[in-house]
């Protein structure tokens, strides 16, 4: 598995200087034209629809008094969360952090809707991408905004359509809790990916502590930090959600927020670990490549070791005295060349003995 660093945080440069409630959207133009669906259901019946225009979109619901669950792909075209602002007479803050990719996950209590802002994160070509969501919810219509086509409301779509479980009998407080129930869910499948990432760095780092492990390292340890910060706040805005005391939140729906709660401490617990693991795999790394070197440097100065007697016998014999015994005799370089490969042998054997080598 090749690691790809996916994940991006957005800039807010953009915004520098501008007034609160600014429409702009400041993240990565990522589809040519959005798409517009609106799914509208109640117990007995369920029907979808697909909009060229958001005009087309708010006149239909407005002539319905079923449940209304209207999803926005791509925020390039500033105009479409303008007019669902104005139609559902919202506050100019929400339009504006709906277009402010980069916000951290949050739970906001306005007088007639709530605002949620979570991370959604999907593998993609094995590896992670992230993407911001929006959910606006009031009493009888949910909102989400997304970046991009493609997203894991899969599940979800699912029930609403096969008429599974309660959820077409419920209200948008309760299709607000299963698309963030959704959304948690998928944070384990990219836990589990991040893990296997690890372990095959692990492996990497110990077989073949190379250099070119550093960077990439060093990327896979700011992907941890980064997962961590956009999933930590989602806890205080799932709280919230459940202790918001809005009445299209009902009392049966807080059940469910709460074990959401749960799954989501869980999260955080498990990418905390991630990220020591990563701060671990950088120490082993340092370890492996300590190791490394000092294994070459033994091999070295065992070497040099050996060496120096040799060296030492040559120097003695190198010198240019007149009356130095041994120079003249017959059999000396033959006798020197085998004291110095006995010699030789002799040191190998106790380096081996004493496990140096």
């Amino acid at each position: 598995m090749k690691y790809k660093k996916k994940l991006k945080k957005a800039s807010s440069i953009k915004k520098t200087g501008m007034a609160p409630g600014m429409l702009l959207f400041t993240g990565e133009r990522k589809m040519e034209t959005p798409n517009i669906e609106l799914i509208t259901y109640n117990k007995e019946s369920i029907s979808e629809y697909k909009f060229d225009t958001i005009e087309e979109a708010l006149s239909k619901m407005s002539t319905t008094q079923e449940m209304k669950w209207l999803n926005i792909e791509g925020l390039h075209e500033v105009e479409i969360v303008k007019q669902i602002v104005d139609h559902f007479k919202m506050h100019k803050l929400s339009g504006e952090d709906i277009l402010s990719i980069g916000q951290r996950p949050k739970f906001d209590d306005y007088d007639h809707y709530e605002h949620v802002v979570a991370k959604m994160f999907q593998i993609e070509d094995n590896s992670i991408n992230d993407e911001q969501i929006t959910i606006l919810f009031s009493d009888n219509y949910l909102i989400t905004f997304q970046e991009k086509e493609g997203d894991v409301f899969n599940n979800v779509r699912t029930r609403l359509f096969e008429g599974k479980g309660n959820i077409r009998g419920r209200q948008s407080d309760y299709l607000a809790y299963a698309l963030l129930d959704s959304i948690v869910d998928h944070y384990f499948i990219a836990v589990e990916h991040f893990a296997n990432v690890i372990e095959e760095f692990e492996i990497e780092v110990l077989a073949h502590p190379s250099e070119k492990l550093l960077p990439r390292l060093n990327d896979l340890r700011q992907e941890a930090a980064y997962m961590r910060r956009s999933v930590f706040p989602l806890r205080e805005a799932v709280n919230q959600f459940e202790k918001s005391e809005a009445p299209y939140i009902h009392k049966e729906t807080k059940l469910f927020i709460r074990d959401l709660y749960d799954h989501t401490l869980q999260v955080i617990e498990s990418i905390t670990v991630l990220k020591e693991s990563v701060n671990g795999l950088l120490d082993l790394y340092m370890s492996s490549l300590s190791n490394k070197m000092n294994n070459v440097m033994k091999v070295l100065t065992i070497v040099s070791t050996i060496f120096i007697p040799l060296t030492f016998i040559a120097g003695i014999y190198g010198m240019n005295f007149i009356n130095m015994p041994e120079l003249e005799y017959k059999y000396g370089y033959l006798f020197t060349m085998i004291g110095m490969a006995v010699l030789t042998l002799l040191m190998i054997i106790y380096f081996k003995r004493k496990k140096w080598l």
